[in-house]
């Protein structure tokens, strides 16, 4: 019995429910603003796909100039001759040297192929509107941030 009561006590809440509490006579919403797409830059990369290739060349170089400074290194160790001993000892330390230079400008130059392919935009206007802030703005308005880093 009771849930019968309930059950129509509900129906009559719903049917005496005015249209307008539904939102029938509200207007509907405006369509969402279509924003243009940006036209592509069309920026070549490559420069940096070239810094790329050649820092990676240079880092995969560094490997076989380092295993030569070991096998040279090896050659110092067991060298009897007073003579010698010297010249394999400088020999090692070229080497060496050859292999750390390899190393730091191929990391060099792939830090520079990222950069310049995902960081550095030069068409990017720099200008000090509003509209497109420079590097570092201070700009207090209330809906932005009070100070902005772009890079």
């Amino acid at each position: 019995m009771r849930s019968r009561l309930a059950a129509l006590m509900l129906a009559a809440m719903a049917c005496g429910t005015p249209a307008w509490a539904a939102g029938a006579d509200a207007p509907a919403a405006p369509p969402f603003e279509v924003v243009p797409k940006r036209p592509d830059e069309g920026h070549s990369h490559k420069l940096a796909l070239g810094f790329a290739i050649t820092g990676v060349a240079l880092v995969a170089a560094s490997f076989p100039l380092a295993a030569e400074g070991d096998r040279r290194y090896d050659a110092y160790l067991v060298e009897t001759d007073v003579s010698q001993i010297e010249n394999r000892f400088q020999a090692t330390l070229k080497m060496d040297n050859y292999a750390k230079a390899s190393l730091l400008v191929g990391e060099l130059l792939l830090a520079t192929a990222v950069w310049m392919r995902f960081v550095h935009h030069p068409n990017a206007s720099r200008t000090s509107s509003l509209d497109t802030p420079e590097r570092l703005t201070l700009d207090v308005r209330p809906d932005r941030c009070a100070l902005a880093l772009r890079f």
